[in-house]
């Protein structure tokens, strides 16, 4: 389901370079230990439409056909950075979901993946008096900034209670 676009100016021949619409962090997780995973911060193509790239300095048939089959397996997900940036601007960011995930999915499926796939739940965005809500309207994923009716402040006693509650790292 992500989308591939090879680039446009190839440095050399020895050289696999492409853009992707995966995430930095998701791709970086699905290319593990197959090619090098940087940020897109260019403007061909836009680094907030294709926030990744995925190079390769000796390529190979067989890397090449398993990095293009892993990334178009992968369900993209709206940019974190542009994510996080729409919500401290203005308190809520919302997405059509068909342009990211498959339109055979329920809404609940929809918001799941969102809920877990999203840095909402990092310090900027979700402090002891605000949380995030992701809600589905008129078709919309709906992400908005919320006051809780108290103050949170957890209590984290046992390993494995940090490790759910790391989600994902702080540098989006």
């Amino acid at each position: 389901m992500a989308r591939i676009v090879y680039a446009l100016r190839k440095p050399s021949k020895d050289v696999y370079h492409v853009y992707t619409d995966l995430d930095f962090w998701d791709a970086r997780k699905i290319l593990r230990g197959l090619a090098i995973v940087k940020r897109n911060f260019g403007k061909q193509p836009p680094g907030d439409k294709f926030p990744t790239q995925i190079v390769l300095n000796e390529p190979s048939p067989k890397a090449i056909s398993e990095i293009e089959k892993r990334v178009r397996k992968a369900i993209p997900s709206p940019p974190r950075h542009i994510v996080v940036g729409e919500i401290l601007d203005t308190g809520r960011f919302e997405f059509d979901p068909l342009r990211f995930y498959p339109s055979r999915w329920p809404s609940s499926l929809i918001i799941h993946f969102t809920h877990r796939r999203l840095p909402i739940h990092i310090p900027p965005i979700s402090t002891p008096h605000m949380t995030v809500k992701v809600s589905y309207r008129e078709g919309k994923v709906i992400i908005e900034r919320v006051h809780r009716p108290f103050k949170y402040d957890p209590k984290i006693t046992t390993k494995e209670e940090a490790l759910r509650r790391l989600r994902v790292p702080l540098c989006f």
